[in-house]
């Protein structure tokens, strides 16, 4: 194990200790579709923290950029590799700690994830008192390290995610986005691409996908209903948008979901 990973499981157990209004009340975004496993008892030991989860890579790599997130939790898997994600994260934003855990990990892929930045490596099945500790050690430098540092102006590609997330719901043009961003609409589609990579038009579709998703936990929504609320303009459209992008129809994955929710 990482010389760092006892660091961080000591300044945690101190943390730990202090009255629970100390713990800083941070942003954790998990990208796992095994996330809700260890997410919710993670939300119940740290109530102050808000936990997102996202199974889905890019609708993943929207959170992270058009949201406040002090804290990645990153799966790795055979389908998705955290060696791929991990650099993504880390290049966009530089100072947000990320966290692997993996079912399928090895010495060699521990020793990569530390090369490309993350701050511990956790083999699953784990304790997650053990993961607390070092979510409340990263959180605590997130903490000071905001306490240091002044609030920095939007970036034009932040305003555009801004405007996206806006507006999502209806129709979006690009020209206007380009704008927003105060960018040529060749130069933001490019900046778009470098930093997400992804197209304005699959950006728009995983945002609006991850929307969908949270409303498909929800019995009382119609399809209809959300496929108008998520900007799809139509519940066809909504249908093949959701399922390429999801792997699964929307029906499918409202039935798992709410399956999953009654388990807890």
């Amino acid at each position: 194990m990482n010389r760092a990973h006892y660091l961080l499981q000591e300044l945690g157990t101190q943390l730990r200790n202090l009255p629970q209004g100390a713990t800083y009340p941070g942003r954790i975004l998990i990208v796992d579709e095994e996330g809700e496993q260890y997410g919710k008892p993670l939300t119940a030991i740290l109530p102050a923290c808000r936990v997102i989860i996202e199974a889905n890579p890019e609708a993943a790599k929207w959170h992270f950029l058009s949201s406040p997130t002090d804290l990645v939790i990153l799966n790795h898997s055979p389908g998705i590799s955290c060696l791929e994600l991990l650099p993504v994260f880390k290049s966009l934003r530089p100072s947000i700690p990320v966290i692997v855990v993996t079912s399928c990990g090895s010495e060699e892929l521990a020793v990569q994830v530390f090369r490309r930045g993350a701050i511990d490596y956790f083999r699953k099945p784990f304790e997650i008192n053990a993961l607390e500790l070092t979510v409340r050690a990263a959180l605590e430098f997130q903490r000071k390290r905001k306490e240091r540092k002044a609030p920095q102006p939007l970036s034009g590609i932040q305003r555009a995610l801004r405007y996206i997330d806006a507006k999502f719901n209806g129709t979006l043009s690009l020209d206007q986005v380009a704008r927003e961003a105060s960018m040529s609409v060749s130069c933001f589609e490019r900046h778009l691409k470098k930093q997400t990579g992804m197209t304005f038009t699959g950006f728009v579709n995983a945002l609006r996908v991850a929307k969908a998703k949270e409303m498909l936990k929800k019995e009382d929504c119609s399809m209809l209903h959300i496929a108008l609320t998520c900007g799809f303009g139509t519940q066809s459209n909504f249908n093949r948008v959701f399922s390429k992008l999801a792997g699964v129809a929307p029906g499918g994955y409202r039935k798992t979901a709410l399956s999953d929710s009654r388990k807890l």
